[in-house]
């Protein structure tokens, strides 16, 4: 009896919208043939040539390409750009005119300029932010990941106005409310910048799944999520694309998670009155169409300065973690544009605007591992119990009229929150006892509390005339 074989699919699949993959890069638009049929259009740029079909698939180096379209639908480019455009780039393209090629320069400081026209910024520095983050939203699939934006004002502040702006620049921007179906919309059929307003609502009753989900989205291997939606009294599994750049608009806090996924963008209310962001104030088509010829003629080299940074960060490490992978596809797109001299100062401005998003453990949390050093001074590991550890803390830390069961509750959360404990023994009379490792818990002390070299209870005083290096050999946390 012969066996029959498993066949495996040899293609390589793409996103209809925009995929950037293997050298190529791909554009999906929807466009009007006739009155009542739309067609699908693919501006595919490779090897350094750009031309546009309307098949799903295409072979290049004898490997066969497929546009995984399913379900999705793609922007209609008369909202974005247009045939005559389209056409007239491609046609100049590939008779090497000069009018098919943008100035990167140009294009950078272009948008820059219009964030200037329309939203007040605190620093110069914001606005070159901004514009590098909005053309990276074209680049995106070459980066491992994508920070968000959060645009944090009070009421009438200009969030709404920068919100409208970010809509005209970004790729296949949707503002929308937090929603699993705007998710769908935006992300997986569009891989477009999902405009989140009144994000304030992340953190109501309900919302804990769609929170879970914008959370990971920041990286690309976030991956697909798979959610069961009941609509109309039907239970359906839909599996959603979350990884694309994402603004939230807030008055208050973000979430801790998705916080110090962000730069913070903080708006002033401005004195002046800025014109609106529609059509009759600026030719937004002509602006997105240089987008588009920037993206289409400089994805290798985006791509190129990619693995080139990330191999001398590696080598030097002066930005690590989260940080890094934030703030390197905005250098990458400031260098691959040519604004080297932008990198330093911008670099800056990131980081010390990070700062404000990056979580900060509350005084509590502090003390919960404080009271559990304490412990471990003079051993390598101990056991301990939630109770017998709040009975160590400052009553201050906690809030009044807390009693000694509502304290052990606030220290077992933090234990939990932070992974202090190495193991979880049986419980005794005393309630669920942990055994803490000495080593465990100072570094986790060090990675979230304890900032540069400073005296504390927990570390030996050092003589004033000892130099730095002595210092860090010498002080046991």
């Amino acid at each position: 009896m012969e066996l029959s074989t498993i066949k495996e699919f040899d293609g390589v699949l793409l996103h209809p919208s925009l995929e950037i993959k293997n050298g190529i890069a791909v554009i999906g638009f929807r466009y009007r043939e006739k009155a009542d049929e739309e067609k699908e259009l693919f501006v595919i740029a490779k090897e350094g040539g750009i031309y546009y079909q309307t098949d799903r698939l295409f072979e290049h180096n004898n490997q066969r390409y497929f546009f995984e379209k399913d379900k999705r639908k793609l922007m209609r480019i008369e909202e974005r750009w247009s045939i005559a455009s389209l056409n007239k780039f491609v046609n100049d393209y590939s008779n090497a005119k000069s009018s098919s090629f943008t100035n990167s320069k140009s294009v950078f400081e272009q948008i820059k300029q219009i964030y200037k026209k329309y939203v007040e910024l605190e620093q110069d520095g914001d606005y070159s932010i901004l514009a590098a983050w909005s053309i990276g939203t074209y680049f995106f699939p070459i980066f491992s990941a994508y920070s968000f934006l959060n645009i944090k004002a009070p009421k009438r502040s200009g969030k709404s106005q920068c919100l409208n702006l970010l809509s005209q620049l970004c790729f296949n921007a949707i503002k929308a409310r937090p929603t699993l179906a705007a998710l769908g919309d935006t992300v997986d059929a569009l891989r477009g910048t999902y405009l989140i307003d009144q994000a304030d609502t992340l953190e109501r009753k309900g919302g804990e799944e769609l929170l879970d989900i914008l959370t990971d989205s920041y990286k690309k291997n976030g991956g697909k999520r798979r959610v069961v939606n009941f609509d109309k009294k039907k239970r359906e599994v839909l599996e959603y694309e979350t990884y694309s750049p994402k603004v939230f608009a807030s008055i208050k806090e973000l979430p801790e998670d998705l916080r110090d996924r962000c730069f913070i963008v903080p708006l002033i209310r401005s004195q002046r009155n800025f014109p609106s962001p529609d059509d009759e104030n600026e030719d937004w088509k002509e602006i997105r169409g240089n987008l588009y010829k920037l993206l289409l003629t400089n994805y290798d080299l985006v791509s190129t300065y990619y693995s080139v940074r990330k191999i001398e960060y590696k080598n030097q490490p002066d930005i690590v973690g989260r940080e890094l992978e934030l703030w390197l596809p905005l250098e990458v797109i400031l260098k691959a544009l040519g604004m080297d001299e932008e990198v330093e100062l911008t670099k800056k401005r990131f980081l010390s605007q990070y700062g404000f998003a990056e979580y900060e453990p509350a005084e509590i949390e502090e003390g919960v591992v404080k009271a559990i050093l304490n412990q471990l001074q003079d051993k390598g590991e101990t056991i301990l119990t939630p109770k017998e550890i709040s009975e160590k803390m400052e009553v201050e830390l906690f809030q009044a009229g807390d009693t000694p069961k509502q304290r052990g509750a606030v220290v077992g959360w933090a234990i939990k929150k932070f992974n202090l404990s190495s193991e979880k023994k049986p419980r005794s009379k005393e309630g669920v006892r942990y055994l803490f490792k000495k080593e465990k818990v100072e570094t986790i002390y060090k990675s979230y509390f304890k900032k540069g070299v400073e005296h504390t209870s927990l570390t030996p005083e050092v003589p004033k005339n000892q130099n730095q290096e002595q210092i860090s050999e010498n002080t046991t946390m």
